[in-house]
């Protein structure tokens, strides 16, 4: 019985480990759609500006102020390349994620596969038991029967 609350124990301890990289998987796949959410913003703003240069350069500038748009246009762009490779590096976070995720949950299978081995075994063997009380049972009767 010893080895049964063993086992158990082991499946709640998987069970756990399970749950808590479940939960990490999910914070995890909050942090990458923010991620994409501020690389779409940083996309709005460099398409809005770049309108914004557009329909000032139509409408005449100074050398100066097409100065300021180009070096704002060309930090916006500096930002979403590095937003794209945060982007990137959530995808890949995600998946560890995932891979730890699976890896918990196949050593919870293995325990559970355990678990009902030994369920399994110990219902033959007590089958076994019941059928030899019988078969003793049924062998007393019938010497007892013999015997009369």
């Amino acid at each position: 019985m010893a080895k049964t609350s063993a086992l158990d124990t082991l499946i709640n301890l998987a069970t756990d480990d399970r749950d808590a990289a479940a939960v990490a998987l999910g914070r995890l796949r909050q942090d990458h759609q923010q991620t994409e959410q501020k690389l779409e913003a940083l996309l709005g703003y460099h398409a809005e500006y770049q309108r914004r240069l557009d329909e000032a350069m139509s409408m005449g500038m100074s050398i100066a102020t097409l100065q300021n748009y180009q070096r704002f246009i060309a930090s916006l762009e500096h930002a979403i390349e590095q937003q794209r490779g945060a982007v990137n590096q959530s995808e890949r976070r995600i998946e560890h994620g995932n891979d730890d995720w699976r890896t918990r949950q196949k050593r919870l299978n293995s325990y559970d596969v355990l678990a009902v081995r030994r369920r399994e075994a110990a219902q033959k063997a007590e089958a076994r038991r019941e059928q030899r009380q019988t078969d003793e049972f049924a062998s007393r009767a019938l010497s007892a029967g013999l015997y009369q």
